[in-house]
């Protein structure tokens, strides 16, 4: 074996007309094949650029002994970074000016190569040529069945509703057109290849076409990428993610339709895979729900695809009960249903409560970012608090089932969240501001950490901060995880934001209040007379009034805002708001506050200069620093490095020069959040309990 990042590098008499890039990984079973039907091709002018992305098994000693005898083959060698990134570097490496791509466990026709290098050479304006597939049985047995192919001119649609050329072991293409668009998305696994199709396709530039003959053999595998139907949707939902960046009006009038035509295509696929019939009906049942007129449109495919799912989901526990009771104790015979159905019977539905108010300029690459979750069981409320721009209109636009929109007039951010819990239907709750942004593993991590951790009732995540442009700033909210207490709540606000938090709907029965605010009574979590600081207040009662735990996980996953036009642009509202917390806190844990509440108010206070700094305010800022040493002395003791650079970065903004000032600024927040990700680093490799010190950096 070879060290990472080494290569096999042979001397080449003349550049090749063919660079064929090969990502290697784990393959050995299938290797010396696949590799022997690339060297039988007909047109031997290739070279062979083999990427072994950190295999465990013989593939790259398989590959360096075949290349010991034939010097067209070099072997690179990587740590696991995933296929995209894998193919992209070997088409970094390559030198032809055509382009093949070949899976490990895949094959060619002999004619393949001969024939698609034809047809570039015919046509110059032809960008991608790829051919019809027949598919092999995981141990390579032609099936006889052939991949069907759309009759009619490939449009950008074509590659949003499904992949025209199965699989990219049978793409050939130029090197100008990957190298114009650029390579494969390196965080996507799934659906990477189509939506690099689909970037072609919309640039318009270059023709995608068919060479209407068997060329390519795909090789279906149980326990290959193909096999995880949950984790091919959230690729094709992040396909969508990133369309909507390029190409927004194609997703806006096709999404629907799309979605319905993907969904179908899995449904499918689980009956080929021979998974629990569950879920092939759930699949085909949320396609007909995202587009009804998807029978009418393709009555044989789908009909025929309807059929077999909601049969087989009828007849398989029919088959099986019969099985059980001829074969195995029904104990036995029920555990591996058990197993593999539970990840699609028992998956708890998940509401994501979205407020919207006038933020039309945000609210969809908000929507994006729940879409292209990991986790698929989840509705979302998009709750219209009275919003006077397109926002409502553009929500409606996405046409996914999972989207409902409840309107009201304006009660702001905590009424705004009341009405999404009352409609929610989900027994876990997360919440999302319009503005802000999850990472798509987000849902699910919280998910885990509440199945993981019955005790703990509410669960949120650290926050990496974006500027109005979405935009990394480079800096994180990185709060205690462990050991949250009311007094942790009131003078630090661990949880930071209200988009980093999911919780169990049985938190919120234990602090629910009636009350007539609008006119009749009704059920309120979130306090609605609360215009700012809504969150730390129900947060506190959430401690006091309950015995669930409040406990973090260490990833950044949340995406905050940072914006001088949102409600905590105003200090001094914000200020009252808090000191309103504080006052009806009182009446139901004075002891806290007495012990607490000057404590309290100096966070607090430094908090508000910090902010008032960020956003250009340093005047404002010394004048709060100032007040926080005033109210709280002990400041300086408990955390003086905090605090005196909180007092620096306020007087300096006042007494330099605006350019020096956002300089030094600019090389503060470098500094600070290099050791940020450091810290987050070292405590997620220790996988540790926390201990939840006032000492670690926090909301405040």
């Amino acid at each position: 074996m070879h060290a990472a990042g080494s290569s096999i590098e042979t001397p080449k008499p003349s550049m090749p007309r063919v660079s064929v890039v090969m990502p290697i990984h784990n393959a050995a079973t299938f290797l010396r094949q696949t590799l022997r039907t690339l060297q039988e091709q007909r047109f031997g002018d290739w070279e062979l650029i083999a990427i072994d992305d950190g295999s465990r098994d013989d593939s790259a000693a398989i590959v360096a002994e075949i290349a010991r005898e034939d010097p067209r083959i070099r072997l690179l060698q990587q740590p696991n970074a995933g296929v995209s990134i894998a193919r992209n570097r070997g088409v970094a490496a390559s030198q032809a000016p055509l382009i093949a791509f070949l899976d490990a466990d895949d094959l060619w026709h002999p004619d393949k190569l001969q024939q698609h290098v034809a047809r570039h050479e015919r046509d110059p304006g032809l960008g991608v040529s790829f051919a019809r597939v027949e598919f092999l049985t995981p141990a390579g047995i032609p099936t006889g069945q052939v991949a069907s192919q759309p009759r009619s001119l490939l449009r950008p649609a074509t590659f949003l509703y499904e992949n025209p050329t199965t699989t990219t072991s049978n793409w050939v293409l130029r090197r100008e057109v990957f190298e114009a668009l650029g390579g494969f998305i390196p965080e996507m696994s799934y659906s990477e290849d189509l939506e690099w199709l689909l970037r072609v396709a919309c640039q318009g530039r270059w023709r995608i076409e068919l060479i209407n003959r068997v060329l390519t053999y795909y090789r279906t595998s149980d326990g290959g990428l193909s096999a995880s139907l949950e984790r091919m949707e959230s690729g094709w939902l992040r396909l969508v993610v990133e369309a909507r960046r390029y190409a927004p009006s194609l997703v806006d009038q096709h999404f629907a339709r799309a979605q319905a035509t993907h969904l179908r295509y899995l449904a499918r696929r689980s009956l080929r895979l021979r998974i629990p019939p569950e879920m092939g009906s759930a699949f085909m049942a949320r396609a007909l729900r995202s587009d009804p007129w998807l029978l009418l449109r393709e009555p044989r495919r789908t009909g025929l695809t309807a059929l077999a799912v909601f049969g087989r989901s009828i007849l398989e526990p029919l088959r099986r009960r019969q099985t059980d009771s001829h074969a195995a104790p029904p104990a036995l015979a029920a555990e591996p249903l058990a197993v593999h159905s539970a990840v699609f019977s028992t998956e708890p539905l998940v509401s994501v409560v979205m407020p919207l108010y006038n933020s039309a300029s945000t609210v969809a690459a908000s929507l994006d970012s729940v879409l292209a979750q990991t986790y698929l069981n989840i509705e979302i409320l998009v709750v219209d608090d009275g919003s006077t721009d397109d926002g409502v209109r553009l929500c409606r636009q996405y046409g996914d089932a999972r989207i409902r929109i409840v309107q009201q007039k304006n009660r702001g951010l905590a009424g705004a969240r009341n009405t999404g819990i009352r409609n929610a239907t989900g027994s876990i709750l997360a919440f999302l501001d319009s503005d802000d942004l999850w990472l798509p593993e987000k849902v699910e991590r919280h998910v885990q950490h509440l199945r993981a951790n019955p005790v703990v009732g509410v669960s949120y995540s650290r926050s990496a901060f974006i500027d109005a442009a979405g935009r990394p700033l480079g800096i994180y909210q990185t709060p205690p995880l462990h050991g949250i207490t009311p007094e942790l709540i009131l003078c630090r606000n661990p949880i930071s934001n209200g988009s980093c938090v999911v919780m169990r709907r049985e938190v919120l029965d234990g602090i629910r209040f009636e009350a007539n605010l609008y006119g009749s009574p009704e059920s309120y979590w979130f306090d609605d007379s609360f215009r700012q600081s809504e969150d730390i207040e129900c947060w506190l009662r959430i401690a006091l009034l309950t015995q669930w735990r409040i406990e973090g996980i260490p990833e950044a996953l949340t995406l905050y805002r940072v914006s001088s036009g949102g409600l905590s642009a105003n200090i001094e509202k914000q200020f009252a708001s808090w000191q309103r917390v504080l006052d009806k806190t009182e009446h139901y844990a004075p002891e806290l506050i007495r012990r607490h509440g000057e404590r309290a108010l100096g966070y607090q206070l430094r908090y508000l200069a910090r902010r008032s700094i960020r956003e250009g305010q340093p005047r404002l800022g010394v004048k709060l620093a100032h007040q926080a040493l005033n109210h709280y002395p002990r400041l300086w003791r408990e955390e003086p490095i905090r605090t005196l650079i909180t007092l620096a970065a306020a007087h300096l903004g006042v007494l330099l020069p605006q350019g020096l000032y956002k300089l030094l600024e600019g090389l503060m927040m470098k500094i600070t959040g290099l050791m940020q990700r450091l810290k987050m680093g070292r405590q997620a490799r220790a996988l540790a309990p926390h201990s939840g010190s006032l000492a670690e950096s926090g909301g405040k």
